[in-house]
């Protein structure tokens, strides 16, 4: 393996306009000084703030990635009452910028690949996790690895959409869910029936650490923010399931 700098890379995704859990995990991310932010999508589509979470994340300005809930803004698609809530508060500058945002990224000179949900099937394919049962979990190796078409040379690949905190090694690939930083539970229909829960309310993120070997190491953090407070805001808006979501991590 040649050898390789120290670099530290932190992870982003799915805030879904959760402003007061994006501002803890930056307050966090802050302290961990990384020489990168990487963001996964889902940005600002949720019953809280999509407002200024867009706006700070745009101020972030670090590589940013559309999700698949900055598709269906983009394509006018409101089946999703989190999309039919930020469409309208969103401005035209919001959307401008949302349209500048890539699909996928290749980072590090390579090294680095992220997506918001996998390599090869989109941004609606669950990368590293199995929902056929109703819940999560983690898919076999050997149903990963076609997931993982289309990612070159890359050592480490990030993916979101699940929000399901995972770190997964594929042969000398390592993959990294960071989880999500605004919305730690929810239940969906596709591909099948299922729910996602994490259990506790925290906001997650993700820093991975490349060691001089080249190996990549993980740390996924959970930071407390006041999850009431940002329940309250998704009762407010007549999300009564989100606000549960939030408040628990569970649905």
């Amino acid at each position: 393996m040649p050898e390789a700098t120290v670099m530290r890379v932190a992870v982003l995704a799915d805030a879904h306009g959760n402003l007061l859990a994006l501002e803890a995990v930056l307050a966090d991310l802050r302290a961990q000084a990384p020489d990168l932010v990487v963001n996964l999508g889902d940005l600002a589509t949720g019953p809280f703030d999509p407002v200024g979470s867009a706006d700070v994340q745009i101020a972030l300005g670090c590589p940013t990635l559309a999700g698949n809930h900055e598709r269906n803004l983009l394509e006018g698609d409101d089946a999703s009452g989190s999309v039919a809530f930020a469409r309208p508060l969103l401005s035209v500058a919001h959307m401008a910028w949302i349209e500048t945002l890539p699909a996928t990224l290749r980072l590090a000179d390579g090294e680095v690949f992220a997506c918001h949900g996998s390599p090869a099937g989109g941004d609606l394919d669950y990368l590293l996790d199995d929902v056929g049962s109703g819940r999560a979990v983690l898919a076999p190796e050997d149903a990963i690895l076609p997931r993982l078409v289309g990612i070159g040379s890359a050592r480490l690949v990030l993916c979101g959409h699940t929000h399901m905190p995972r770190v997964v090694q594929i042969g000398n690939v390592t993959v990294v869910n960071p989880g999500s930083i605004g919305m730690p539970a929810y239940t969906d229909n596709s591909p099948v029936p299922h729910a996602i829960e994490t259990g506790a309310p925290h906001a997650r993120y993700a820093v991975m650490t490349r060691e001089p070997g080249g190996v990549w190491s993980a740390d996924l953090r959970a930071v407390a923010y006041d999850w009431d407070q940002a329940a309250q805001q998704a009762r407010k808006n007549g999300k009564l399931n989100v606000a549960r979501w939030t408040a628990t991590g569970r649905v």
